[in-house]
């Protein structure tokens, strides 16, 4: 009776130390299971950061041409309404130059 007793304390106390080395095991094996999914996750993270990063820029770029051509446009539309202001004002200077010539060729020498 004592013996058995003694062999039923002595299973529990291997069977309590299995389940010990059972539940160590387990908690490693779930810590390493989280760092793996936390990386996982940062992996995603950086993925889907670069890819806004580089639709940010794809945005940028786009609006930045957009705005260019706008800008060069402008710039047309200027630079053909002053060339046309001063075709005018070349014109109405050789007139005048030359009504000027004319006056003075047609009028009677002192």
């Amino acid at each position: 009776m004592v013996s058995e007793a003694i062999e039923r304390i002595r299973g529990a106390e291997r069977e309590a130390e299995e389940a010990l080395k059972r539940a160590r095991a387990d908690g490693k094996r779930l810590v390493a299971e989280a760092h793996e999914e936390a990386e996982r996750m940062l992996d995603a993270m950086r993925k889907e950061a670069r890819a806004e990063e580089t639709a940010l820029i794809e945005k940028a770029r786009a609006d930045a041409e957009a705005e260019a051509a706008e800008i060069v446009q402008a710039s047309k539309i200027s630079v053909d309404e002053a060339r046309q202001g001063a075709a005018d004002k070349v014109r109405v200077g050789v007139v005048k130059v030359l009504d000027s010539i004319t006056a003075t060729a047609t009028r009677p020498r002192e």
